[in-house]
C-alpha cells in the first residue's frame, strides 16, 4: 500500500463479523447517527477509520459500546456519497494494521482510541516474498479452475490482474475470493508480518485442494 497518514488517535467503527485487512476495499452503508457524525468528521479531517471486529459473545452490545478485538484496521475513505437523508455510503481502503493502545474518553457520540502504529518490514524480513506470491497465484488458479464461468480464459485474467497488484492486496483479494471466516481474517489481520499472512492463505489453500472440491462464492457489498 502507498504511504498514507495515519494519525496516532483515531475513531473506531466495531462491527461483529467484520475484519478489514490492509489492500482491502470494503463497501459500506452508513446510517446510524453516531456513525454518520463519525463519517462527516472524518470527512473534513484524515479520512481515516478503524474498523475493529466485536469480541465474539458480545455482538447483541453493538447499540452500546462492546469490548473490541486489541488489533484493528486503518482505512481511508477512498470514495463516498451521502443520500439526501443523511446516509453514507464509503469504500474504505485497509491502509495499516494497529493495536490499540487505549480507549478515550471523548464528547463525541462515536468512540475514539490512541493507536500502537505498525513498523515498516524490513527487507531481510521480506526475503523469499516473490516465491510466496507465486505459490499463492499458482494454488488460486487451480482453486479457481472449473469454478468461474469464461473458464480457463477468465481465470487467465483474473490472475494476471491479481498479479499486478502489491503484497497487501493480494492477501487481501486471496482471503475473499477464498471467502475465509472472521476469525480465519481475523487471524490474518493479526500477523506480524506479509509473510505470515501468505503463508496462513497458502495453507487455508491447500486444505482445501486436499479435499472436496468446495463451491465458489463471492461475498458481495458489505452494507451496515
Amino acid at each position: 500500500m502507498a504511504a498514507v497518514p495515519v494519525p496516532d488517535v483515531i475513531p473506531i467503527f466495531p462491527l461483529p463479523q467484520t475484519v478489514l485487512l490492509p489492500g482491502e476495499v470494503l463497501p459500506l452503508h452508513i446510517f446510524e447517527p453516531r456513525y454518520t457524525e463519525m463519517v462527516r468528521d472524518a470527512l473534513a479531517s484524515h479520512h481515516i477509520i478503524g474498523m475493529v471486529q466485536i469480541l465474539p459473545g458480545h455482538e447483541k452490545e453493538q447499540p452500546f459500546n462492546p469490548p473490541v478485538r486489541d488489533v484493528g484496521c486503518a482505512g481511508v475513505i477512498a470514495r463516498h456519497t451521502e443520500t439526501e437523508d443523511g446516509r453514507f455510503l464509503i469504500w474504505l481502503v485497509g491502509v495499516e494494521r494497529f493495536h490499540i493502545s487505549q480507549e478515550l474518553e471523548t464528547v463525541t457520540r462515536y468512540r475514539l482510541v490512541s493507536i500502537r502504529h505498525e513498523g515498516a518490514e524490513t527487507e531481510t524480513a521480506r526475503q523469499g516474498l516473490s516465491l510466496r506470491r507465486l505459490n499463492l497465484l499458482a494454488s488460486l488458479t487451480a482453486f479457481l479452475d472449473g469454478k468461474m464461468e469464461g473458464g480457463e480464459g477468465a481465470v487467465s485474467d483474473l490472475m494476471r490482474q491479481m498479479g499486478q497488484v502489491g503484497d497487501e492486496a493480494l492477501a487481501a483479494a486471496a482471503a475473499q475470493v477464498l471467502g475465509v471466516t472472521a476469525e480465519r481474517k481475523q487471524r490474518l489481520l493479526e500477523v506480524q508480518s506479509i509473510e505470515e499472512r501468505f503463508d496462513l492463505l497458502q495453507g487455508e489453500l491447500d486444505l482445501t485442494l486436499e479435499g472436496p472440491a468446495p463451491v465458489l462464492s463471492f461475498p458481495g457489498k458489505v452494507v451496515h
